[in-house]
């Protein structure tokens, strides 16, 4: 259910409780298409008329669609009972992943589905990249109203600044200290949001959710595309830490004595549970007799029989049941969500992940757990990238802000 919030000091003008009213409505339509004006009033808490009063203007601004339900044939008395649904390409969004190895902008409509996409030639001076970002972003909105873009949501890797948009050390990307707000933001023309690809993963897998689908409040998303990232959820919100730079687990130490990782520490989980870990696993069986291109090949090499490929993808499972054992002590979640290459592996991993939680873990910590393979695959950060532009529009208005201040009003759409 939607809620939204008030504190006790402070007034909400007319204009900003209109808007509040019409972002409850509007996701109300969003979390479950073809719900009735009625049922809206129950899951808002808002007065029929209010919902009429607020349908009819979202209506008459091209938001919403509305179509009548076929009911009996019998007359009954009373307006005809109709179904509502967001009008998809009314907004769009930009969400941009930014990898070495696919980096891509695409233009996405209210309901996440791709209208637009371009992709990025990769380069490691920030400059140069930067300027193709832009340039991507100008060729998936060219021929769009500009008031039609509700803004450009940014998947990086690492350690984001997601307010100022610095990204403060990508070392996947060799970035460090890199002011991409300042270079980006002038430049175009919409609202700019940064964000880290895991936690833009996990928004995803939130955002997205199934119609009547059950809510997860407190969930980690694990993936192992470029590193191994995490995104922690609690209480239906995304976990930060004081400086943008909590939850990665990814270089939470397995072995002091370890590999050495490129954060600089040696034994962190990513070196062994992650896309690079399990070709290098693969590699080092010995006697493979195809060099695989990146883990997904590795992944497909297991599925058509190959011994070798299955051997590593089994024990890079166990060394992902490792870094798993320290998130279920230090989170307790309701679920794990795995995101590629564990995704695509699951059935292959499983039991072995599971095994080893039971074997490491005492009862109670693991009797509800649920380990889940992700809906998305690869697109998954590329998706939250444009969620997170969606989530602003749905969930905000003039008058709000996402912490909870005097006079200030804080929507709360998970769950």
């Amino acid at each position: 259910m939607t809620t939204v919030s008030f504190t006790t000091s402070g007034a909400l003008g007319k204009s900003a409780l209109r808007q509040a009213n019409e972002r409850l409505v509007l996701n109300a339509i969003r979390r479950e298409p073809g719900i009735s004006r009625a049922a809206i009033a129950r899951a808002t808490g808002l007065a029929r008329t209010s919902v009429t009063f607020v349908v009819n203007r979202l209506l008459q601004d091209g938001l919403v669609l509305e179509e009548k339900v076929d009911s009996s044939p019998a007359p009954t008395a009373g307006r005809p009972p109709t179904s509502l649904h967001l009008e998809p390409r009314a907004k769009l969004a930009v969400g941009v992943q930014v990898r070495p190895e696919a980096s891509r902008a695409v233009l996405a409509d209210l309901t996440g589905a791709m209208v637009a996409e371009r992709d990025i030639a990769w380069d490691a001076n920030p400059t140069t990249y930067l300027d193709r970002l832009e340039n991507a972003v100008r060729l998936v909105t060219e021929g769009y109203p500009p008031g039609q873009i509700l803004g450009i949501g940014i998947s990086l890797p690492g350690t984001i600044d997601k307010v100022a948009g610095r990204v403060i050390g990508a070392e996947g990307l060799g970035w460090f200290n890199v002011p991409a707000g300042d270079m980006l933001r002038p430049r175009l023309s919409w609202p700019v949001y940064f964000e880290n690809d895991a936690n833009l993963a996990a928004l995803a897998e939130q955002w997205f959710l199934p119609a009547h689908a059950e809510a997860l409040r407190y969930f980690v998303y694990v993936q192992g595309i470029g590193g191994l990232g995490t995104g922690v959820v609690v209480d239906g919100r995304i976990l930060h830490g004081a400086a943008s730079a909590g939850t990665e687990f990814g270089h939470v130490m397995l072995d002091p004595y370890g590999r050495p990782c490129r954060c600089g520490n040696r034994g962190c989980w990513e070196q062994y549970a992650s896309d690079a870990a399990l070709v290098r696993a693969y590699a080092a069986v010995g006697g493979a007799t195809v060099e695989p291109h990146d883990a997904m090949d590795v992944v497909r090499l297991a599925r058509g029989g190959d011994g070798l490929a299955l051997h590593a993808v089994r024990d890079t499972a166990s060394f992902l049941a490792l870094g798993l054992v320290n998130l279920v002590v230090a989170l307790n979640p309701q679920a794990i969500v795995l995101g590629e290459p564990f995704r695509s592996a699951w059935d292959l991993m499983k039991d072995v992940v599971e095994q080893e939680l039971h074997r490491r873990l005492p009862v109670y910590s693991v009797t509800n757990l649920r380990l889940l393979p992700a809906r998305e695959g690869a697109n998954a950060s590329l998706l939250g990238a444009a969620a997170i532009v969606l989530a602003s529009y749905f969930t905000s208005f003039d008058a709000a802000k996402t912490d909870s201040l005097p006079g200030e009003v804080v929507l709360e759409t998970a769950g």
